[in-house]
């Protein structure tokens, strides 16, 4: 499986249209663990970004639409600017 890349700071602003225009986004209601960024708007343990974990209160930057998954849930394609890498969330865990 390959990983996403990470992306500078310049990219990044272009993805989210500019250091002005950024949205950010908390992880909240996990019980236990950590919220993966996923590779795919699913849930599968073969499509989780290794190192892209994400804890209750961490703030992630919002880079793209909401869509349903395969599984029936909506999901988010967000960046986690701890690790700078771009993947796909359950949208029920952040707010």
């Amino acid at each position: 499986m390959a990983e996403i890349e990470k992306l500078e700071n310049g990219e990044l602003e272009k993805v989210a249209g500019g250091s002005g225009g950024e949205i950010w986004v908390t992880v909240r209601g996990l019980e236990t663990g950590y919220l993966a960024l996923r590779t795919k708007p699913v849930y599968d343990y073969n499509n989780e970004i290794r190192g892209s974990e994400s804890y209750n209160g961490q703030k992630l930057q919002f880079i793209g639409n909401m869509t349903t998954g395969a599984d029936g849930k909506q999901y988010v394609r967000v960046c986690n600017p701890r690790t700078g890498k771009i993947g796909w969330v359950n949208a029920a865990f952040i707010g």
